[in-house]
């Protein structure tokens, strides 16, 4: 430790130091023994530094004239002056104390220099004292304009990801989706912001509800597991496994819809219909164990799940007027074979050309 250069506001600023000066131990008389046998130019600004700590207090910025005087006659007693009444001077033993005087060289001291100590201990007290009021609130200033940082996490077709956020809530991202959140969250709330589908099991914490934003969609919980699917152009389908949840539909006739475990709620953003019902856990889990399951699938959402899942482009020809809906179960299959296993009965062709799939429906 380098404390050549430092001054008694250096020293007194110094965590090391206030612990050997305020609380010292056998480590701390030795480790500044040494700086001192090391640095002896510098006893005269450790004394001032002591001096200092001795009589400074944080709490009372403010002193009554009466407190004043009690601080001198202290301080007189402590740097050795002789009280009014009394022809000894009175010290107060501290082991940082002997290890200074064990430094100092012996002699007397002058009654001019004891009162140059007197008036430098409290021009140091006052310009402490402003300093660590001035480095206090450049802190908090600091801590008030730390910038907020996201995180943002986006799935390619054909990936899954799973993601463990601060709090210890584990998100399970399905293929081309994302999330975007505050890397270490807010003090009061933990939001996320999301696009496509992912699965939430959500950390308890009863002071930070967990806030999960689609559009003007809010989803709310403390601690507990749903899925959310939003891709763009199809309906919001968020289902409750575990917990509760409070969803907040901000749009054209706002309201608030609890959820739970076993209930699901469907939003049709075009039409603003709003349905709560119940869900079949293994049609909406699926996907997160690598099963594909279309239970009379609209055939756009169906080559959406067919697109993301392998990573393809799917083109469609000769559409049928009429809605086609697909339905299939599907575990961990091969593109091939999902395909042969839905044209049969849904009436079309197809063909494979390296990442793209063609889709040919036959006249009727």
């Amino acid at each position: 430790m380098d404390i050549s250069k430092y001054t008694a506001e250096d020293f007194v600023l110094d965590p090391s130091f206030r612990k050997w000066i305020l609380r010292p131990d056998a480590g701390s008389n030795l480790m500044w023994e040494e700086l001192l046998a090391k640095y002896p130019s510098k006893l005269g600004e450790i004394e001032k530094g002591r001096e200092i700590l001795r009589h400074l207090s944080v709490e009372n910025h403010l002193m009554e004239e009466e407190e004043d005087a009690q601080l001198w006659k202290s301080i007189e007693k402590d740097i050795g002056l002789p009280e009014a009444d009394e022809s000894e001077s009175k010290i107060i033993p501290l082991q940082s104390k002997s290890v200074i005087e064990k430094s100092k060289q012996t002699g007397p001291k002058g009654e001019m220099g004891m009162r140059w100590l007197k008036v430098a201990t409290i021009s140091f007290f006052v310009l402490t004292l402003g300093t660590l009021w001035t480095f206090t609130q450049e802190q908090q200033e600091e801590e008030t304009n730390i910038p907020v940082v996201y995180e943002e996490r986006t799935t390619a077709p054909g990936i899954k990801t799973q993601i463990t956020l601060s709090d210890g809530t584990v998100v399970l991202l399905n293929s081309s989706s994302q999330i975007r959140y505050i890397k270490h969250f807010e003090k009061n709330t933990r939001e996320v912001f999301l696009e496509g589908e992912a699965f939430f099991n959500v950390a308890k914490d009863s002071l930070r509800p967990f806030v999960v934003h689609i559009g003007e969609i809010k989803t709310k919980v403390l601690g507990t597991s749903f899925n959310i699917k939003a891709y763009k152009g199809e309906n919001l389908d968020i289902s409750l496994l575990s917990g509760k949840v409070e969803v907040d539909v901000a749009m054209e006739h706002s309201r608030k819809i609890n959820l739970l475990p076993g209930e699901a709620l469907k939003i049709d953003f075009p039409t603003q219909m709003i349905a709560l019902g119940h869900f079949d856990e293994e049609v909406v889990m699926g996907w997160t164990r690598k099963t594909i399951i279309f239970q009379e699938t609209p055939l756009q959402e169906a080559v959406r799940v067919l697109e993301n899942w392998y990573g393809v482009k799917v083109e469609i020809i000769n559409r049928p007027p009429i809605p086609v809906k697909l339905s299939g179960r599907f575990e961990n299959e091969t593109l091939t074979n999902v395909l042969e296993g839905l044209c049969y009965a849904s009436g079309f062709e197809y063909k494979m050309q390296k990442d793209k799939i063609t889709i040919k429906f036959k006249p009727k």
